[in-house]
């Protein structure tokens, strides 16, 4: 009995500290450290919006676009000055573009892409090239070093290759880095013999925009790292104002700025677009070994 009535004491001495607050504390979080307001979505809800948003747009136009370019070695960047640019897009496969001089606007570099050959023509040097659009970069020249396709690829989000191919699965998780939270999509090639993953795409979960995308290669190395931001409306569907690329294999990064008033959707594009021609008396350069001295000021 006197060890049950202690017990009991015990019980009570407990509940009333904790009544009291004697053994706990509230600490309030600062305004600037809170975790922002979340949306939710069901997973099907999720994946249904990265298939709609994957077909969306089958042609692009923007007149008016901001390159910056900078090369990424170990022990130093190089940054470029902004040049402004001209981008046209076919998808699933073909791309253009063209690169101006500021102010004056004249060409600085013309490339195409078929997804096959990647071709380039830099008038300032009358220099030409067409190279396999797969090609590893390898030049110190920073403009051979870009590759149309991949631009392309970066430029939009689609999961319908892997949602119509059995072999891939994807997971679903939750993420928070910051403040802020996110839905994470992984894409793995099942079929591969420990499984291989392919992509990420990040979406930020204040706006269920798609805020990231990653691509990876052989043994899960990150090949193309592309952040998405200033989502806007244009004609009728929302799109990132703002698009930058690292290309960390390859030791080069571009950011590309939009602006919506200068970008078209959809329209039919005629075949000549994507047609570049060896000027006649240029100078035919090779990618594996260009030597050539970069066109590009740096800042």
């Amino acid at each position: 009995m006197m060890s049950s009535a202690r017990t009991l004491i015990f019980l009570a001495t407990i509940a009333g500290l904790f009544a009291s607050g004697c053994i706990s504390k509230t600490i309030r979080v600062p305004a600037d450290q809170q975790l922002y307001a979340a949306q939710t979505k069901s997973r099907s809800e999720l994946i249904q919006g990265l298939q709609e948003r994957s077909k969306a747009i089958s042609t692009m136009t923007a007149t008016k676009i901001g390159l910056d370019v900078a090369s990424r070695k170990p022990d130093q960047i190089k940054e470029y000055l902004q040049f402004p640019g001209i981008i046209v897009v076919d998808r699933p496969s073909q791309v253009r573009l063209r690169v101006l001089a500021p102010v004056v606007g004249t060409t600085v570099a013309d490339m195409v892409s078929d997804g096959r050959q990647y071709k380039v023509s830099i008038p300032p040097k009358n220099q030409f090239g067409a190279f396999d659009a797969t090609a590893p970069a390898t030049s110190d020249n920073a403009l051979l070093n870009l590759r149309p396709q991949i631009i392309l690829d970066s430029l939009f989000v689609d999961v319908l290759p892997h949602m119509s191919d059995a072999r891939i699965h994807d997971v679903l998780e939750e993420v928070t880095s910051g403040r802020v939270r996110y839905y994470v999509f992984s894409f793995i090639d099942a079929s591969a013999k420990d499984g291989k993953l392919l992509e990420k795409i990040w979406i930020d979960r204040r706006s269920l925009e798609v805020s990231k995308k990653q691509v990876f290669g052989k043994d899960g190395r990150l090949e193309t790292d592309v952040d998405y931001s200033g989502y806007q409306i244009v004609d009728g569907l929302t799109f990132p104002q703002v698009i930058s690329i690292q290309r960390p294999a390859d030791g080069y990064s571009v950011k590309l700025t939009f602006q919506a008033a200068q970008i078209r959707f959809n329209e039919k594009l005629n075949a000549e677009a994507f047609v570049l021609e060896r000027p006649a008396g240029s100078e035919l350069i090779q990618v594996h070994n260009a030597t050539t001295k970069p066109f590009l000021e740096e800042k």
